[in-house]
C-alpha cells in the first residue's frame, strides 16, 4: 500500500513493465487535466568528451517527429488543441520530459509521447534550428549571475571529474569545435540515444481521471516496446569527487554582473541520496541548525555585527557518489571587509554543535516537521506532480514513492555526529565513514566570494583577473591566507552561539469541520463592512486541510503619493520584517507563511499556514507594524541593500525591461527606480520613524479569511488588526482610489525606443501590444490593466528590434488566413481548449485563496468570471473571431491602438519605421511627456456583492 498524505484523494499503483520500466499510475477522478512524465537517468555528466551539451541537444531534438507520427509538430499541435503543453529539462544526471493535456485526451497524448522513446526520427532538417535554439538558451543566461557562478564552480572543480562539463551547450561546443575535429554531431547524438535511452533506467508517471486498470493497460500497451538495454545507471560508473585536495582551501573571487556581495562556503560532502541515508536523512539535522535564523544562530550573530543580510545552508546533491554542503551569506558593505571573520564565525557555530553533541530533541523536531509537511502536502498542477515524481522514482519506489522524500524514519546519531573536529575522513572497509558533521571540517571546503568592490577594499589585489570560457565571468583563485588558516585551527567557543529554543509554533490541533455540500462555493461572502474595515470570508469546502490564509490590504494614498513616500514605504516594510526575523523564522519552520509588501494603493499583509497558532503570528506582526522602533544600524544596512536592489534593476533581462517601460507608459502613476534612487540617499531613519505612523493613523482595511476557520473566528482575526492599529477611517473618496490606465488614441502607435543599460547583454527585446477596452480577450498573450486588456507578443533575441517587429507583423498578417482555414471541428477544439483552461479547478488551498483575493483586490469581486466567460465562449463563432481580428489585431487596421517597446542591445541603432500615426519615444523622460497627453480609462467597478452573513454555515 502506497503511503499518501492525509488529504490526498487520489489512487496510486506502482508497476514494473516487462522491459523493467517502473511506472507510477495516479487516478484522479476530479482532475480536468491529465499528464505524464518520463525521466531518463542520464544527463550532461555523460556528454561525450569534446561535445558539451549533447544530452541537452538530444532533449531538444527528441520531439522532432517519430516513425508513427512523422509530422514534426504533431505532438505539440495535438496538445495545444486540447488545452495542453509540453516541456523538458536536462540536469547533471537526468533528462525529464513531461506534458499536460485536457483529461479527455490523455490516451492520444500518451501514444504520441511513448513513440519518442521507441522510434524518434531525429530529423536532419531540424538539427540546425535546434542548435540555434540551444545557443539562444545559453545566450539568454549569459548575464545571469546564478548561471555564471554555477558554471564557474564547475569549471574550477577537479578537471578529471565530469562535473566540470558545460551542460547547456552552445554553437561552439555543438557545431564549431566538432567540425574542427571532423566529428559528426548528429551521428554522435544517435549513438548517445542508442547507448543511454534504455527502459531499465527510465521512470514513468501517468496521471489521469481513468481507473487505474485503464491507466495500467495504456502503460503496458504503449511503453512495453521501449527498448531495454540492461545498462547500469551511466553516472554510477564515475569515481572520485569534484573537489579534490587541489580545489579545497581556496578562495574564488568573482566579479558579478549585478551589485552582489556574497560568500558561498562549499564543503566536499557524501551523496546524501545514497541508500544508507534514505531513512535517516542526517543532513536535515545539520541544515536545520546551520540555516536557522533565531537568536543564537549564525545569522543572528552576523546581523548583530552588521555583517550580513541573509543566510541559507543545506546539502546540495551533486550526483551519484558525490555531493556538497553549502552555506550562502548575503553581506552588507561592512561585512565584505570582515569576510574572514564571517568564515570563522560559521566554524565557531559548527564547533558549538560538535561540543553539545547530537540532540535527540532537535532530531525529533526535524522529524515532526517533516511528517507535517507530508501529512498535509497539497496537490499541485498535474504536470509538476508527474515531473517531480518521475525523477523521485529513481530514489524511492514501492510504498515510499510519495513519502520517502519527506519522512525521516530513523534516528542515527552516528551518521550525524562529529568524531573529531579536525580529523581526516577514515576509510572503513574501502569506503569513507560517514559522520556528516565530520565533513564540515576546516580542511574540507572552499569559498566563492562575489563582489564588485575588491579594488576598493584592497582584496584580491595579486595576480591578473581571468575570464571564464563560456560566460566570460571575471575571477581569481587564491589559497586561504595564513591568518585565516591559523584562526580556523585554533577555534574557541563563544557565548554568542547556542542551539535554538524548542519551537512553540509547531501545530497541535488538526481538526477540520467538513461541510455538507455537493458543489463548492465559488465566491467569498462579506461578513463585516464598517467605515474602518471590510471583511470577506469563505470556509474551505474543498480541500479540508487544517490551514487558513489571511489577506489584508491597508489602503492609504500616502504610501505611493511621491517617490520619497514610496522609498519610505519600501524601507519600512524591510525594517518590519527584519525586526521580526528571529521570531517569524520559528513560525516559518513550523509551516506558517507571511509576506508584507506595498503597491500604489497601500500595504498588503498575507499570513497563512496551519490555523492552530496563526493568530499568534498575526498579532505579533500587526503589533510590530504599529510600534516599530527603528534601530539606526539596521536602518543603514537595509537602506544599503535597497539601494543595490534599485541599481540592479538596470541589469535585468531585456524582455523584463520592455515590460517595465511599457507599464511606465500605460500606468497612471508609476515611480521609476531612477526616481527612487534620486530620493533614497537623503532619507534618514528619523524620516521613516515619523512617516509610518501617519499611515497607520488613518487607513481603510479590506481583508479575506479563507480556509479551516468559522465566520465568527474570521471576524475575530480581523479585529486583531482593527484593535491593534486603532486607526481612524479613511474618507470614502480616498478609499476608492485606484491606478487607472492610459488609453492610446485610435490610429496611433507609441513606439518606445531605449537602449539596454547592460553593455554586455547580447540580447534585444520587444513588447508589441495592441490595446482595446474590452470585456475579455481570449488569448494567452494578454496584458491586463485596470479596465483595459490588450493582446501582446514578447520576444527576446539577438536580432534588432526592428526586425523582430517586422516578424511579429508578418505573423499577425498571416493569422487571418490561419483562422479562415480552420474547419468548424478544429475551431470547436480550440474553443473547448480555452473552456477547459478556464474551468480548471483550484489545485490547493493556496491557489483558491489567490483566486478569491485577486477578485477582491481588483475591486471587481467578479468571483464567477470563469463560469461566465466559459459560457460566453460557447457562443463565439469563427466569423466573430475574424471580425474581431480585422477590427483590432490586423496590422493593416489604421484605427488600431498600439504600443511597441523596443529594448535594443547596447551599441546598436533602431531602424525607424515610417508609418502614419506612429509616435517615436526615445528616452524615459519622453515616456512621461507622452503619457501626460493621454486620456485615462475608467477605474474598477464592483460586479457583484453579496452581504449574506453566512448563517447557513
Amino acid at each position: 500500500m502506497i503511503r499518501k498524505p492525509d488529504t490526498d484523494d487520489r489512487n496510486y499503483r506502482f508497476i514494473t513493465l516487462e522491459n523493467k520500466l517502473d511506472v507510477l499510475l495516479i487516478e484522479d477522478k476530479k482532475s480536468e487535466k491529465a499528464s505524464a512524465a518520463l525521466d531518463v537517468h542520464v544527463g550532461h555528466l555523460n556528454d561525450p568528451v569534446g561535445i558539451d551539451g549533447l544530452a541537452h541537444f538530444c532533449e531538444h531534438l527528441l520531439f522532432m517527429g517519430t516513425e508513427k507520427y512523422p509530422t514534426e509538430n504533431d505532438y505539440n499541435d495535438y496538445l495545444s488543441k486540447h488545452s495542453g503543453y509540453s516541456n523538458a529539462y536536462t540536469s547533471a544526471e537526468h533528462t525529464n520530459y513531461y506534458f499536460s493535456v485536457g483529461s479527455d485526451f490523455l490516451e492520444g497524448a500518451l501514444d504520441r509521447f511513448a513513440q519518442f522513446f521507441i522510434s524518434p526520427l531525429f530529423s536532419e532538417g531540424s538539427t540546425e534550428r535546434e542548435l540555434n535554439a540551444v545557443d539562444s538558451e545559453h545566450k539568454k543566461n549569459l548575464q545571469s549571475d546564478g548561471w555564471r557562478m554555477h558554471q564557474l564552480d564547475k569549471d574550477l572543480s577537479n578537471p578529471s571529474h565530469p562535473y566540470t562539463k558545460f551542460g547547456t551547450g552552445n554553437i561552439e561546443t555543438l557545431k564549431e569545435n566538432p567540425a574542427k575535429l571532423e566529428i559528426d554531431v548528429r551521428s554522435e547524438l544517435l549513438k548517445f540515444h542508442d547507448m543511454y535511452y534504455s527502459s531499465n533506467i527510465m521512470k514513468l508517471v501517468i496521471l489521469g481521471k481513468e481507473p487505474l486498470d485503464t491507466l495500467e493497460e495504456w502503460a503496458v500497451s504503449k511503453f512495453t516496446n521501449v527498448a531495454n538495454k540492461n545498462i547500469p545507471i551511466p553516472s554510477s560508473l564515475f569515481t572520485g569527487h569534484p573537489l579534490s585536495e587541489n580545489e579545497l582551501g581556496k578562495f574564488i573571487f568573482v566579479k558579478p554582473v549585478k551589485d552582489l556581495r556574497r560568500l558561498d562556503l562549499t564543503w566536499k560532502f557524501p551523496d546524501t541520496g545514497a541508500d544508507e541515508y534514505k531513512l535517516t536523512k542526517p543532513s536535515r539535522y545539520l541544515s536545520h541548525l546551520i540555516g536557522h535564523e533565531s537568536e543564537g544562530s549564525i545569522l543572528s550573530y552576523l546581523k548583530k555585527n552588521g555583517w550580513a543580510v541573509s543566510l541559507s545552508g543545506g546539502d546540495a546533491r551533486g550526483g551519484i557518489n558525490f555531493g556538497f554542503f553549502k552555506v550562502s551569506i548575503n553581506l552588507t558593505e561592512e561585512g565584505e571587509a570582515h569576510y574572514e571573520d564571517i568564515i570563522v564565525s560559521v566554524f565557531r557555530y559548527i564547533k558549538m554543535m560538535s561540543n553539545v553533541g547530537v540532540q535527540e530533541w532537535v532530531f525529533k523536531e526535524c522529524q515532526s516537521l517533516a511528517e507535517l509537511d507530508f501529512r498535509f502536502a497539497e496537490k499541485v498542477e498535474p504536470a509538476s506532480t508527474c515531473s517531480r515524481l518521475a525523477a523521485q522514482l529513481h530514489h524511492y519506489g514501492g510504498e515510499n514513492v510519495l513519502s520517502g522524500v519527506y519522512l525521516i524514519e530513523k534516528f542515527d546519531p552516528q551518521q550525524i555526529r562529529l568524531v573529531d573536529f579536525h580529523i581526516a575522513m577514515i576509510p572503513i572497509n574501502g569506503r569513507l565513514f560517514s559522520d556528516f558533521l565530520n565533513h564540515l571540517s576546516v580542511t574540507n571546503f572552499r569559498v566563492m566570494f562575489s563582489s564588485q568592490e575588491f579594488e576598493k577594499l584592497g582584496i584580491a589585489t595579486e595576480g591578473e583577473w581571468l575570464k571564464a570560457r563560456f560566460y566570460g565571468t571575471e575571477y581569481k583563485v587564491a589559497d586561504f591566507s595564513d591568518s585565516l588558516k591559523k584562526r580556523l585551527n585554533s577555534l574557541t567557543l563563544a557565548n554568542d552561539f547556542h542551539l535554538p529554543l524548542k519551537n512553540d509554533f509547531i501545530p497541535e490541533r488538526f481538526d477540520v469541520r467538513k461541510l455538507d455540500t455537493q458543489s463548492p462555493f465559488v465566491d467569498a461572502t462579506m461578513v463585516e463592512d464598517t467605515p474602518l474595515m471590510r471583511v470577506w470570508y469563505r470556509k474551505d469546502d474543498t480541500f479540508y486541510t487544517p490551514k487558513v490564509y489571511i489577506y489584508l490590504k491597508l489602503s492609504s494614498p500616502l504610501v505611493y503619493a511621491t517617490p520619497a513616500n514610496s522609498v519610505k514605504s519600501n524601507l519600512y516594510i524591510e525594517l518590519v520584517k527584519d525586526s521580526l526575523n528571529e521570531f517569524s523564522y520559528m513560525a516559518e519552520v513550523a509551516g506558517l507563511y507571511y509576506s508584507l509588501s506595498d503597491d500604489t494603493n497601500g500595504f498588503q499583509l498575507v499570513v497563512g499556514g496551519y490555523n492552530d497558532k496563526i493568530s499568534v503570528l498575526l498579532q505579533k506582526f500587526v503589533e510590530k507594524m504599529k510600534t516599530l522602533v527603528i534601530d539606526e544600524n539596521r536602518f543603514k544596512y537595509i537602506k544599503e541593500q535597497l539601494i543595490r536592489n534599485y541599481k540592479n534593476i538596470n541589469m535585468e533581462a531585456p524582455n523584463s525591461l520592455a515590460l517595465y517601460y511599457g507599464s511606465a507608459l500605460l500606468q497612471e502613476k508609476m515611480w521609476t527606480y531612477d526616481d527612487k534612487r534620486a530620493e533614497i540617499d537623503a532619507i534618514t531613519h528619523e524620516d521613516v520613524q515619523s512617516f509610518f505612523p501617519t499611515i497607520i493613523k488613518q487607513l481603510f482595511a479590506e481583508g479575506l479569511v479563507y480556509g479551516n476557520v468559522e465566520a465568527e473566528d474570521a471576524v475575530k482575526l480581523m479585529k486583531i488588526v482593527e484593535n491593534t492599529f486603532n486607526s481612524t477611517s479613511l474618507p470614502i473618496s480616498a478609499r476608492g482610489q485606484f491606478v487607472r490606465t492610459h488609453l492610446i488614441p485610435q490610429g496611433q502607435t507609441y513606439a518606445v525606443n531605449l537602449e539596454v543599460p547592460n553593455p554586455d547583454n547580447l540580447n534585444s527585446a520587444i513588447e508589441y501590444y495592441i490595446q482595446e477596452q474590452l470585456g475579455y480577450l481570449v488569448h494567452s498573450g494578454t496584458r491586463i490593466n485596470t479596465r483595459v486588456i490588450g493582446y501582446r507578443v514578447i520576444i527576446q533575441s539577438e536580432r534588432n528590434p526592428t526586425y523582430l517587429e517586422s516578424r511579429i507583423e508578418d505573423f499577425l498578417k498571416n493569422m487571418k488566413q490561419t483562422i479562415v482555414n480552420l474547419t468548424e471541428l478544429e475551431f470547436d477544439k480550440h474553443k473547448q481548449s480555452v473552456i477547459i483552461r478556464l474551468l480548471e479547478k483550484d489545485k490547493n488551498l493556496w491557489d483558491a485563496s489567490q483566486r478569491l483575493w485577486s477578485h477582491i483586490s481588483s475591486k471587481y469581486c467578479f468571483f464567477n468570471q470563469h463560469l461566465v466567460d466559459s459560457e460566453y465562449i460557447k457562443t463565439i463563432t469563427k466569423e466573430a473571431v475574424l471580425e474581431f481580428y480585422e477590427k483590432f489585431i490586423d496590422p493593416k487596421e489604421s484605427n488600431g491602438r498600439r504600443m511597441i517597446v523596443n529594448m535594443r542591445r547596447n551599441g546598436t541603432e533602431i531602424e525607424r519605421v515610417s508609418k502614419n500615426g506612429r509616435i517615436e519615444i526615445d528616452s524615459v523622460e519622453q515616456i512621461f511627456e507622452a503619457k501626460s497627453g493621454l486620456l485615462l480609462g475608467k477605474g474598477p467597478k464592483m460586479v457583484d456583492i453579496k452581504k449574506d452573513l453566512v448563517s447557513k454555515l
